[in-house]
This record gives C-alpha cells, structure tokens and sequence, in this order.
C-alpha cells in the first residue's frame, strides 16, 4: 500500500505588502539532512510590509507546513523477522518554491504544489537472529538511510508524486546500533548476526506514484465512501519495480487528500486541503482497506550489493501485498494507523509476514 491521511487544507491569499525589489525569499533545497530542510523552512515564505506588493504577489497563495512522524514496526504483528523497523522523519509545504522552474516543465505541472523533504531508517534482518552466523538461505542483515526530495502535485481529483531518494546501504546507516541500543531498553535479546550486513554503498533512486479519487457515495463532508487505484514505480540501483492497486475508505468528513502511504511508499503525501467549515466541529475519521502487487526486478536488501560480493537470496518478482487501518484528525492534526500483511519476498521464505505502522502530523 502506498500511503498520507487526513486533514484540511484552503488556499488563502496574503495581504501583506512588500518591498517589490525582494519578493518571495527562495527555499534553498537539500534532500541530504533534515536539519538543511528545517533551514528552508527558517528562509522560506517572508513579505516585507515597508512598500506597496505588486498585484501578482498579492495573487500568490501563502505557504502552509505539515511535519510528520511515522513508525513502522514488526512487533504490532508479534514478530521479529524481515521487515523489522522503519522510522521517517519529514516537513513538506504548499505554494511557491524553487521546484517551481522544474514543475512547469512536466506535462502533470498544474494543480497545487507541494515540496517534501524526509530522513528515514530502515532495518532488515533473518528469521533467525541468534545465530552469529546467519543462515545463507535466509534474508541478509540490511540498513538503509536515505534522505528524500518529493514533489507532489494535485488537482481535484488527481495526485502525482515525485521522489529523489539518496543515502547508504550498510553499517554507516547505524541500523545495527540502533536495533542493539532498542532491544537493551526492552530487554530482549540483540541480533547476532549484524557482522554479516551488507556492505556500504551509495543509494539513488527515482520514484513515481499516480493516483485518482472517485466519490462512490455521499459528500465527502458528510458520510461517504471513496476509492483510490494507484500505480507507480521505483527505478535506481535500491529499488527496481512496478507496483499497481488501490484502497476504499469510508468514513465521516473526511480529508480532501489521496489516501494513506507507507516509509517503503512515498512516506508520506501532502496535506489535505483546508477549507472553511460552517460545523460546530472539523473533526472526522475514516477506515480504509486495499491491496497492491509489486513487480520487484531488484531490491538491494535481497540481491546484495551492486559492485561487491555479499550476502544474498533469491528473491520472489511478484509480491503481493494488503493492509486495513483507521485514521482520524481535525484541521491541524491527524492520526492513523495501518495494519499490513506483507507477501514472501525470497525463495524459501516460510510465510508472509506483518507490521503495523503508525503515523503523525500536524498542519500550520
């Protein structure tokens, strides 16, 4: 599955009047740490009030931020195998940014723009982790750190997502660190196979993700329903494949947004749009559920490096995958939590596997 969840987002025009010669100050961009995104943000967005704005200023919708937290776990589906932890970390906004150049060259260019900047960790590791020599046929110990760059843009109904993905594969990602300092905190046993990870390497990769609203029935302020296909794919040396599916969800006043994601998905999609609301309350909530196929021609963590010999399996192309969860929110904080069933992955892997994911934001 591929998700973000509810809130509210309005475009709003700002009134302030500035000095023509300085304009909008540009957000300088990085997708290497956080700290550089909260930089941009620091920099981003200001008016002057000293001089009357030029009318095309005045026209231009403020920005609006949403920061985001989501933790992907095994525990939630009582194992600890595979697919064990993902953490991510992001900040996006709407309106106008340096993108912008870029955006009005792509033929899906239009509509509302969103930049998203996010770190995340992820941790893979055997079956069996009491064996200081980790079995050859089971998954390999794998970290991953990459630093992202996404460039969401939709319309009414309609979302395209853009992602420029970088880090490292290996011991420099501190996975092996942190699963040790975790399972000290709760007390369990520390995976001893960690020495046989694979080996650093750069990661870069390309991501793309469509997806399309349909109202089945009811308004969405109200009680309805709604269904959502998507398709995308992923292209670089961590992750090659396809993938194609979709969810429905119902609920109560639900977000003007596109659905939920994954951190092995875009990590997270924008912001709802915000819109005035005559109820005594902007609170909502919905349940969703979906299933999507991957085609997977390469995944770093399963076929090794890419220029060394490491550790390795043979991996299964065709992954099937589904989930169910709730969300719910108001016009500055939203909640939600997936339940994911994860299909087998690599030849001689005993069973599918589970993880639950949970994720926060807040709108400002």
């Amino acid at each position: 599955m591929r998700n973000e969840f509810p809130s509210y987002t309005t475009l709003s025009h700002h009134t302030t009047k500035v000095n023509p010669n300085r304009g909008w100050r540009l957000a300088v961009a990085t997708s290497v740490t956080i700290s550089s995104a909260l930089g941009v943000f620091a920099q981003s967005g200001r008016l002057d009030s000293e001089t009357a704005a030029p009318k095309d200023l005045l026209d231009t919708p403020r920005r609006e931020w949403a920061a985001s937290v989501r933790w992907e776990n095994d525990t939630f589906g009582g194992t600890d195998k595979f697919y064990t932890d993902g953490v991510a970390l992001g900040v996006s906004h709407t309106g106008p940014s340096w993108m912008d150049p870029f955006a009005n060259s792509l033929p899906w260019g239009e509509g509302r723009r969103t930049v998203g900047y996010d770190v995340t960790q992820g941790m893979f590791t055997p079956s069996d982790t009491t064996r200081s020599v980790p079995d050859p046929k089971d998954r390999p110990y794998a970290g991953i750190l990459a630093f992202g760059l996404t460039l969401h843009i939709d319309n009414e109904n309609s979302y395209h997502g853009l992602k420029f993905v970088n880090g490292v594969v290996g011991p420099w990602t501190l996975a092996k660190e942190t699963q040790d300092a975790v399972h000290g905190l709760i007390g369990n046993d520390k995976p001893q196979g960690w020495d046989y990870q694979l080996h650093n390497e750069p990661i870069f990769n390309l991501a793309y993700e469509y997806r399309h609203r349909f109202q089945l029935a009811g308004e969405r302020e109200e009680w309805s329903v709604q269904a959502l296909p998507l398709a995308g794919g992923w292209l670089g040396n961590m992750l090659i494949q396809g993938q194609a599916g979709g969810l429905v969800r119902a609920g109560y006043n639900m977000p003007d947004d596109f659905g939920p994601s994954l951190v092995r998905g875009m990590g997270f999609m924008p912001p709802p749009r915000r819109e005035a609301r005559s109820k005594s309350s902007d609170w909502g909530f919905s349940v969703y559920g979906g299933s999507i196929a991957n085609l997977v021609l390469r995944d770093i963590t399963l076929d090794g490096n890419t220029f060394r010999d490491s550790p390795s399996v043979d991996k299964d192309c065709f992954v099937p995958a589904a989930g169910v969860g709730l969300a719910v929110g108001n016009r500055r904080f939203q909640a939600s939590f997936s339940y994911i069933f994860w299909g087998k992955e690599f030849k001689g892997q005993d069973d599918y596997f589970k993880f639950g994911s949970v994720s926060l934001s807040y709108f400002f």
